[in-house]
């Protein structure tokens, strides 16, 4: 297997750890200076820096981002270096439309990843057009007995050929240059080993207000995660998680000894619980990083995916579901990546602030009220009553605002749902500290897996139509 580049990791973790107490300390003498006597401004202004010190720096971050870009020569080609995987349970038209698009991209290979015999005649049934459409791809059909989206994906990979795998969710859709795009960080870096990509919602039409509340709400989401990966990735090579709606990763990397046993039975707290089922793309991220191959994320209009969110039937139903599994990776993952793992001090120190220390804090129900509370029993807010409140709840709004920009520069028609969006943030923080509560939870909620017709047979089988 390639090897990640070789680093000294007491040298470089010590050096780590000295630039931050540096840091550290040069934050705490300006805000002793401009809190002089009063401690009620020298909290405030710890919290503050806490909050929106991260925001300043990624917003340097996401405007100096950089794509990989095209090089003369091309050291990978879709057709002959790319395989792609596609775990399913719902063989339905968005499926159909996903597998479609990937075929337009023309991949070496299309391996549908299904549970049972049921599905796997639906499959069949949904790609045999497509077979006959693109005869340079060839389709393979692979069957567990398990609705295990982590068995699925294993049972793909091990009989992965080609040099790059690219794992993509069933409900996704890409451009026809997808694949030219999401190769290039590669041939620029040859220690990148996982490379993710920019994401949106569909803004499906015809949706009633309540539907477009909770679809808008999904689309949000993932624009501030768009901002997040592209800021954090661009200062210290970092992100919170690769996701696998789609990524692509070095195959040699799946077929590492330790890879496929782990994957597959991923256990946490200590080895107390599990074996997991969802957090498969944390799991996925922190073996890169942990050895020591880099990530890049290739945000551009050719590797935008977009996706569907927030529009099942219920549509609060699913969204809540994947919101309480996404808070329970967010604790599972970043816990074990702090205290467990620890790669992430030696590869990615601004991270370990950024994104993980401060995912465990990320309150905005407690945070902001304490903040209001701070301000309001200092020196400041006796001089400058309604400057000093009126400039804090701006500022609020404003953090709130810059990372969903994007979303309403494009869909002016929904900026009043702006203050959906806010009341929601604070909702979270009650979805957040349940999912502390329940993070021992492993079930992958959002989804009906028990609905998923499974006839009992052999453990796998493939297909090639």
């Amino acid at each position: 297997m390639a090897k990640g580049k070789p680093r000294s990791d007491k040298l470089v973790g010590a050096t780590n750890l000295l630039g931050t107490l540096f840091v550290g300390m040069l934050l705490h003498k300006a805000v002793t200076y401009l809190a002089g006597n009063d401690s009620w401004v020298y909290w405030f202004l710890v919290l503050f820096t806490w909050r929106y010190l991260r925001l300043v720096i990624n917003l340097a971050g996401f405007w100096s981002y950089q794509a990989s870009p095209i090089l003369a020569t091309h050291t990978y080609t879709p057709n002959k270096d790319v395989t792609v995987i596609v775990p399913t349970i719902d063989p339905g038209q968005e499926f159909e439309d996903c597998v479609l698009s990937i075929a337009r991209n023309y991949p070496a290979k299309i391996i549908i990843a299904t549970v049972g015999n049921v599905l796997r005649t639906k499959v069949l049934a949904a790609i045999k057009p497509m077979e006959e459409a693109y005869q340079n791809t060839k389709f393979e059909v692979l069957t567990t007995y398990v609705p295990n989206k982590r068995a699925q994906v294993a049972n793909a990979a091990r009989v992965v050929k080609t040099n790059i795998t690219v794992m993509v969710d069933d409900h996704v859709f890409w451009g026809h240059k997808m694949l030219e795009s999401l190769l290039l960080p590669f041939e620029e870096d040859l220690n990148v080993g996982l490379v993710g990509t920019n994401k949106r919602a569909r803004r499906m039409n015809g949706l009633g207000t309540w539907q477009r509340i909770w679809n808008t709400l999904g689309a949000l989401y993932l624009e501030r995660h768009n901002f997040e990966i592209r800021a954090t990735n661009t200062i210290d090579g970092g992100v919170f998680v690769v996701s696998t709606r789609t990524c692509a990763i070095l195959t040699d990397i799946l077929h590492h000894d330790d890879f496929l046993p782990g994957f597959e039975n991923e256990r946490f707290l200590l080895g107390w619980l599990g074996p997991l089922s969802p957090d498969d793309d944390n799991y996925v991220t922190r073996f890169v990083v942990r050895h020591n191959f880099g990530i890049k994320i290739q945000y551009t209009p050719d590797t935008l995916m977009e996706t569907t969110v927030g529009v099942a039937s219920p549509p609060y139903r699913k969204f809540l579901g994947q919101c309480r599994r996404w808070s329970r990776t967010t604790w599972r993952s970043n816990a074990c990546s702090l205290f467990t793992d620890r790669s992430i001090y030696i590869s990615q120190p601004y991270c370990v602030y950024a994104v993980f220390l401060t995912s465990l804090t990320n309150f905005a129900a407690v945070i902001d009220p304490a903040l209001v509370y701070l301000l309001k029993q200092s020196l400041w807010f006796a001089a400058y009553p309604k400057l000093a409140i009126g400039s804090l709840v701006a500022w609020i709004l404003l953090s709130k605002a810059v990372k969903v920009f994007a979303y309403f520069r494009r869909h002016p028609q929904d900026i009043w749902l702006f203050p959906v969006q806010v009341c929601w943030g604070y909702f979270h923080s009650l979805i957040k500290l349940w999912a502390l509560l329940t993070f021992w939870d492993g079930a992958w909620s959002g989804r009906n897996l028990s609905a998923v017709p499974v006839d009992k047979g052999r453990r796998s089988q493939s297909t090639s139509p």
